[in-house]
């Protein structure tokens, strides 16, 4: 049989004969023990060992059949990227919020919680982030939306009144509503609290990343066109982690340093 003639014939492939790869993950087996596993005719199984073979999936090995180097490598993308779009179908309609250029990886995605606000509290999602301060060390963010009033309050007090270390960067909008709605905390985080502010023309969504002495989390605030919090997701595997630092350090690189005011 000729190879299959384009990627899409091979990636159908192994849509279809995933179940005969997984059965020889754990080594080679003989043609009776994947009938008897697959419960399918021999026939079916000669059908799926050809097609494997002829992308090189599968070789034949004293009398039996054993996934080849390329055929356990494509079994395990496969199933990341089933993961990868069950991660994302979970979070798609927090996901129609964000403009579609938005740095949003599939990362942060894989292993989230993702929460929705209840129409009488309408700031429910964001409590996790809250709570989960008062044992931080550090805090760092971005936020696009000024409603969140509990969050900046808790910021105010444990940068000021405790040992909180914290960096945020806002929308050149929302840092012009603070200056001038909420001078004296801007003066006193500013000048004497362990938090540094910074501002930018546009921010895509909200971010959090609190690390605590145990552990380390990330969260992403999705509003809606209004400001109102349409939902957070929420993640503490390394690699949501790594992609929320970055996130934070490339918006840091681009924004400017907020002055205290007079």
């Amino acid at each position: 049989m000729s190879p299959p003639s384009s990627d899409l014939d091979v990636l159908q492939t192994l849509s279809r004969r995933r179940g005969l790869l997984s059965c020889l993950e754990n080594g080679p087996r003989d043609k009776r023990d994947l009938v008897d596993e697959l419960s399918v005719s021999r026939s079916t199984i000669d059908r799926a060992i050809r097609e494997l073979e002829s992308v090189e999936f599968v070789e034949r090995c004293e009398g039996a059949f054993r996934l080849t180097a390329a055929g356990r490598l494509a079994l395990s993308e496969y199933r990341r990227r089933l993961e990868s779009l069950g991660a994302i179908a979970d979070c798609c309609e927090l996901l129609a919020h964000l403009p579609p250029d938005a740095p949003m990886s599939v990362d942060m995605l894989i292993g989230a919680s993702a929460a929705e606000p209840k129409p009488h509290a309408p700031n429910e999602p964001i409590e996790e982030i809250v709570d989960l301060l008062s044992s931080a060390d550090r805090f760092r963010g971005f936020a696009t939306a000024q409603r969140l009033p509990r969050l900046r309050d808790r910021l105010y007090e444990l940068t000021i009144g405790g040992s909180l270390e914290a960096e945020a960067i806002f929308t050149e909008e929302l840092a012009d509503f603070l200056l001038e709605n909420h001078p004296q905390q801007m003066r006193d985080v500013l000048r004497d609290g362990h938090f540094d502010m910074y501002a930018i023309p546009t921010i895509p969504f909200g971010l959090g990343i609190v690390e605590t002495p145990s552990q380390s989390r990330a969260f992403v605030v999705v509003h809606g066109d209004s400001g109102q919090v349409r939902g957070v997701i929420q993640n503490d595997s390394p690699a949501a982690l790594e992609w929320a630092d970055g996130v934070f350090r490339r918006l840091r690189a681009r924004a400017s340093a907020l002055e205290p005011p007079e």
